[in-house]
């Protein structure tokens, strides 16, 4: 049990109501414990103050102690809630009015002694009612009852200090914002609940994190070292001439462009009122940015302003950009669909200023046909024949665009593909063999281009069972069971199908049984 001349407290709120920040002990007087006493609080309360006035309450950078959780789901209608620790097996911190409290292991709201039980909204409240969970942080003296320690068993035999003790209790005011604190203690708000009236379970829908984050001097630092920079405007390089190279371009084309502060803060560059593509990163005196889309509706050039931006403000160009409207694709993966065909396909191509006049469209050189009249962002055209070579299968090619105002060449390559040969039987008599046959037996059908995957065959509208794989020319297949009752006979077509097509035989095969 403490013993004090006078409560430490009372002398530190005496002492700071009349200026007091520090004291001298004077020689061959009377040394008094509350003198002591009041050294080391007017120290300590002074570091509390300070760091509650000029930095505040919260978390520091990493930690995630004191979240306010709900418990685990076979809990969930209790009235009551998780006090989470940090994460991966760290302890959890808060600062508290100039008091930093740990928090070691998660614990539950109603596990703290002595706070009062959870209530379930009433009719009577609002709907949701608004709790606010906060943290309420105090010093405890902590003398040899609690910590043995301070009896000096060793030496004198008695107690002759106390120790002071950082302690917290999670409380909350319900229906209500935060309280203010009483003397010797500190708040912080940990977060809200939004309870519906009449329901008593706290799962994580209604709870909001309330806590002060990323508090720590380095981040302080950081973001005031931001703010420094982001007064640094962007501002493009004199004279005129000089502020960007070169002076005209076509959409996509990459711009230099040439100043001072352009590594500070988000740079952004427009195009008139259009946002473009920074290219790497820029240099405190260049940027490189694509001239972005859709500049020239009409298909005629055009004069735009540039603009280089940042958080803190923005610069325009003394001179104007002109942007040519000669045709140009969009980004690479998707300047035509599909990326793939035969001769006679239809394919769409994507980019601006296809619209101009006498637009041509090329495959490899070879000219294609256009479909109907281009739009400023689309050209339909059909793939033009003999693209690809004897003895291939595919042919890969670019693709080429030119109009009135200039020429574009694809950056994605379209794949020309050779028709997928279509099934066909041979002439009769030789096109099935044997021509009649019962359920299970095996029959051979010649023909051609009978190996092209996915290969099928149906006796009417059946399935039937293949025997091997496929060849070229012929096809083995068993003939359905039960088509027909015992003693009755059926004639039904042949077809088979293929990757190329469907083709049905030319006389019918007769089943004489199931």
């Amino acid at each position: 049990m403490s013993d004090f001349s006078r409560s430490p407290l009372e002398v530190l709120q005496d002492s700071q109501k009349k200026g007091y920040v520090g004291i001298h002990i004077e020689q061959g007087a009377a040394l008094l414990d509350r003198d002591l006493n009041l050294l080391h609080d007017l120290v300590a309360a002074t570091a509390r103050q300070v760091v509650a006035r000029y930095i505040g309450s919260g978390l520091a950078t990493g930690s995630a102690g004191f979240a306010i959780q709900p418990l685990p789901v076979d809990k969930a209608n209790a009235q009551d809630f998780l006090i989470a620790a940090g994460d991966g097996g760290t302890v959890g911190r808060i600062l508290v009015g100039g008091i930093e409290v740990t928090i070691p292991a998660p614990i539950a709201y109603t596990s703290q002694p002595g706070v009062p039980a959870l209530t379930t909204p009433t009719a009577a409240q609002p709907d949701p009612r608004l709790d606010t969970v906060y943290l309420d942080v105090f010093l405890t003296e902590v003398d040899g009852r609690t910590d043995s320690d301070l009896k000096n068993s060793q030496d004198v035999g008695m107690q002759t200090s106390v120790r002071i003790r950082a302690d917290w209790v999670v409380r909350v005011a319900e229906g209500g914002p935060m309280p203010s604190p009483p003397d010797g203690h500190a708040f912080a708000p940990l977060a809200q609940l939004s309870r519906k009236r009449g329901t008593t379970g706290i799962d994580g829908s209604i709870i909001a994190d309330l806590r002060q984050n990323r508090l720590t001097v380095s981040d302080i630092e950081q973001r005031l070292s931001l703010v420094e920079r982001m007064l640094i405007l962007p501002a493009f390089a004199a004279p005129p001439l000089h502020e960007f190279i070169p002076q005209t371009g076509v959409i996509n084309q990459p711009i230099t462009i040439i100043g001072r502060n352009l590594d500070v803060g988000q740079l952004q560059v427009f195009f008139g009122d259009a946002p473009a593509k920074i290219v790497g990163a820029p240099s405190p005196t260049q940027v490189v940015a694509r001239v972005p889309p859709n500049l020239t509706p009409a298909s005629q050039a055009v004069g735009v302003d540039v603009t280089i931006a940042n958080e803190a403000g923005s610069a325009v160009s003394a001179r104007q950009f002109t942007v040519l409207a000669s045709p140009a694709f969009v980004d690479p993966g998707g300047q035509f669909s599909p990326n793939h065909g035969i001769a006679g396909a239809q394919v769409t191509l994507n980019g601006f200023n296809f619209n101009a006049a006498a637009p041509q469209v090329q495959f490899g050189g070879t000219a294609a046909t256009i479909i109907g009249a281009p739009t400023p962002n689309q050209i339909v055209v059909t793939v033009p024949a003999g693209l690809v070579p004897a003895g291939s299968t595919t042919a890969d090619v670019k693709v080429t665009v030119t109009t009135s105002a200039g020429t574009t060449i694809s950056d994605d390559t379209f794949r020309a593909e050779l028709p997928t040969p279509a099934p066909a039987f041979a002439a009769p008599p030789g096109h099935m063999v044997p021509k009649t046959g019962k359920g299970g037996d095996v029959i051979t059908l010649n023909g051609q281009n009978f190996n092209v995957a996915p290969v099928s065959v149906k006796f009417d509208t059946t399935n039937a069972t293949l025997s091997g794989a496929p060849s070229a020319t012929q096809i083995a297949v068993q003939v359905p069971p039960n088509m027909t009752a015992a003693g009755t006979s059926k004639q039904v077509d042949v077809t088979v199908t293929t990757g190329g097509g469907s083709v049905t035989s030319p006389t019918k095969f007769t089943v004489t049984g199931p």
